[in-house]
């Protein structure tokens, strides 16, 4: 096994939506933060600009463990119809477009929480998520966060996993009692120039927080006698 560094840090809020590439009119959410948007809120905690920061974030791992139990909550909301644009639409005159949204929520605790990896080290990158340039958020820009326990952390790599792992993971979790496993299909691994989200993967996690069993071959590190699987 090869030894390196690895950057850990919490980020908790009330709620989050991390809405799903394929949804259209109804805004459903993911689970967990994809990559690309553990990416964004590294980048808005560095002060990187919109769209400016895919190649060069895009170079690191990154892996998600949940801290808290999750669960999803169906908003409906209205729209204003901005087909037209007028006075009528703008003061609610006439009849707006009816939709909904997922949030997710934590599940029997204040505060929602994921665990954070980013592997390899970087310096700068940790002064930078202790004193963000720009307020996190758990998706929209509503969906304000704060970031907790950063620090750095000594870890080894593997390619190959027979074990326990609390993190989201790529590998299908043997069948355990007591454990409830929710399927994330169609999740965006990274962003070109354009904002086009490539190929799609998909990924397993316990939705108590709870560690599952998997085996096979996966990249990842372990650190602290806990195993992180890479998104």
């Amino acid at each position: 096994m090869k030894e390196m560094k690895a950057l850990l840090f919490h980020v908790r809020g009330a709620m989050g939506h991390f809405r799903k590439v394929f949804s259209n009119s109804t805004s459903l959410s993911y689970y967990f933060p994809p990559r690309t948007t553990v990416m964004g809120m590294i980048a808005a905690a560095m002060g990187k600009e919109r769209d400016r920061y895919y190649e060069e974030l895009n170079q690191y791992e990154y892996s998600v463990s949940p801290l808290t139990g999750l669960r999803k909550l169906m908003f409906g909301e209205t729209y204003l119809d901005t087909d037209n644009v007028d006075i009528t639409s703008l003061r609610r005159l006439k009849q707006g477009v009816p939709t909904g949204r997922e949030f997710v929520v934590p599940a029997g605790e204040e505060f929602l929480g994921y665990e954070v990896l980013v592997y390899p080290f970087n310096e700068i990158m940790m002064r930078n998520l202790r004193a963000p340039a720009y307020p996190i958020s758990l998706g929209p820009a509503n969906m304000l966060g704060w970031i907790e326990q950063v620090e750095e952390i000594q870890c080894e790599e593997f390619n190959s996993i027979s074990g326990k792992v609390n993190s989201v993971s790529s590998l299908k979790p043997e069948i355990e009692e007591d454990i409830r496993i929710a399927i994330e299909e169609m999740v965006p691994r990274a962003f070109d120039a354009g904002r086009h989200s490539g190929p799609l993967s998909t990924y397993f996690l316990e939705i108590r927080g709870k560690p599952i069993t998997v085996k096979g071959p996966a990249k990842g590190v372990r650190c602290k006698e806990r195993n992180y699987l890479f998104l």
